[in-house]
């Protein structure tokens, strides 16, 4: 018994962990690592420098195999466009070093999303997007449709930053719905309508912003590693049940023996 017990345990171990190892036979951390001294170069305004570290990224980066158990093609084609668009910005002249930084910040975000499982870099982007947002409402309130405007730019600019990283992480019906706020702020038509009714569907707009943030707060535990310790949890209990119904059985045969030798005397 003891040995279909650990046979048991040890097959869920296999099963679930195997997946884990094969992620790691490619190192991630080594690009992640790229990316981000590639972003803090650009910082320094060391351009050539880091764009020469983004061609050694394009030359590892071609080396994961696109498979399920290292990389959807969805992501490769998220990261391969944020890389391509960092690519072009970084030695362009006619571009300002703000922008530059931006788009580093970018790929570096999106980079980190396929390596971090809990707490991705993105998620601390959360309070300077909450506040621009906040700044946005009460321009409506204040009637002040410039500053509005200036603040549903920068808005804009810094959700555009982390919207390659939420393409990795989350669902595509959040991204999509969360899409169709930005569509119906940007139309021309909403500047038309009544204060309170703008002000009603900046609020929805706002929770699914909100939804967006929990969603790598919601649960730290890693979900297949539950699913391991709930597993062996329950093998573990089946065993002890099935010790506990022998030694059960054991002791009533044993009081019956008694029973019959008390009976012959």
């Amino acid at each position: 018994m003891k040995k279909i017990i650990f046979a048991l345990i040890l097959g869920i171990l296999v099963i679930h962990i195997k997946p884990a190892f094969a992620e790691e036979n490619y190192d991630w951390e080594s690009l992640n690592e790229i990316s981000d001294t590639a972003l803090q170069l650009a910082k320094q305004e060391r351009f050539s420098e880091s764009a020469q570290l983004l061609s050694y990224f394009a030359v590892k980066f071609e080396e994961i195999p696109i498979d399920r158990n290292f990389i959807s093609l969805d992501d490769y084609r998220t990261i391969t466009s944020t890389y391509k668009n960092a690519q072009e910005v970084v030695l362009n002249n006619q571009i300002s070093i703000e922008e530059k930084v931006r788009t580093l910040t970018k790929f570096r975000l999106v980079v980190d999303a396929m390596v971090s499982e809990h707490q991705p870099l993105w998620g601390a982007m959360e309070s300077s997007i909450m506040a621009t947002f906040s700044q946005m409402k009460s321009d409506i309130q204040e009637g002040d449709k410039q500053s509005f405007q200036h603040d549903f730019n920068e808005f804009l600019a810094l959700y555009e930053v982390i919207y390659p990283s939420i393409q990795v992480d989350l669902d595509n019906e959040r991204i999509k719905r969360m899409d169709v706020h930005i569509s119906v702020v940007e139309d021309k038509l909403f500047e038309d309508i009544p204060v309170t009714s703008r002000t009603k569907q900046l609020d929805v707009m706002e929770e699914e912003l909100k939804a967006i943030f929990e969603r790598i707060k919601e649960d730290e535990a890693d979900p297949s590693l539950l699913w391991v310790m709930i597993s062996t949890g329950s093998v573990i209990l089946l065993a002890l049940s099935y010790s506990g119904w022998k030694k059960y059985l054991g002791e009533k045969e044993k009081k019956k023996e008694t029973k019959r030798e008390t009976e012959k005397e």
